[in-house]
């Protein structure tokens, strides 16, 4: 997601503290929003994302949103707002744990950007890209990141639900986090290693091969529907290419 970052150019960079709620019509520019205390809900096309303390929110040009802090006392944070022609963005939470602490971004940039000389400016520049440096390795699956992969976890919780429902599609999944499919599907496959379609086949053909091992196995049609699929055919198939021999076969 944060390709391309030669041409990046930083606006402004703020130490914000003045409202508890608010509302961005159309971002003019891309934005990193980080929690110095407290925590601060953004809605994003009806989606909800939680920043706590010492995490950060990736905002990007030409969305809409708003945001509550969950305390009446207005929270501090630091904003980076810069241009840049990242391709397929979509916002994104990020711990920063395994960066630095939050407040020293905010002792190293705010003031160094302010009122700082040329030479202590590319300082702050040198920061904000090793800060793009870290989440790209986040979003290339080089560093684990928990709160990213918590995007999908309502689409687990249905997968996992209805996954020997034979009208289960995966191309719907993404719907349920609020995401595009592409993006749904990279980080399904950084979370699991596979794809969705993958991760289902899998689960159904071992949930068949215990059915069998339990002696419940009945007929080949029966064992198809029971773990999600309604062609028999296409069912021992993939049984057979997965396991080395047919239903019937290991039924023996």
């Amino acid at each position: 997601m944060f390709e391309n970052v030669e041409n990046l150019k930083i606006r402004t960079i703020m130490h914000t503290t003045a409202r508890t709620h608010g509302h961005s019509a159309r971002r003019k520019v891309n934005a990193f929003s980080i929690r110095l205390d407290g925590k601060r809900n953004y809605y994003i096309d009806n989606k909800l994302y939680t920043v706590d303390k010492g995490e950060m929110i990736f905002l990007p040009k030409d969305i809409a949103y708003s945001f509550s802090d969950e305390f009446e006392e207005p929270t501090r944070g630091l904003m980076i707002n810069f241009d840049n022609d990242f391709e397929e963005t979509v916002p994104s939470v990020y711990s920063l744990d395994d960066f630095c602490e939050a407040d020293y971004l905010k002792n190293h940039l705010v003031d160094l950007w302010r009122l700082g000389d040329s030479s202590e400016k590319y300082k702050c520049i040198s920061l904000v890209y090793s800060l793009i440096s870290y989440v790209a390795n986040i979003e290339n699956g080089r560093y684990p990141d928990k709160k990213k992969f918590s995007i999908i976890t309502p689409a687990i919780k249905y997968l996992k639900k209805n996954i020997y429902d034979s009208s289960l599609k995966t191309d719907r999944l993404h719907e349920f986090c609020g995401v595009s499919d592409t993006y749904f599907r990279k980080i399904f496959i950084k979370k699991f290693g596979t794809s969705p379609k993958n991760y289902i086949i899998e689960k159904r053909l071992l949930h068949a091969k215990s059915i069998i091992d339990s002696g419940d196995f009945t007929t080949v049609k029966e064992l198809a529907l029971a773990v999600g699929y309604k062609d028999p055919l296409y069912f021992g198939k993939i049984f057979k290419k997965h396991f080395g021999i047919s239903p019937i076969e290991m039924n023996k």
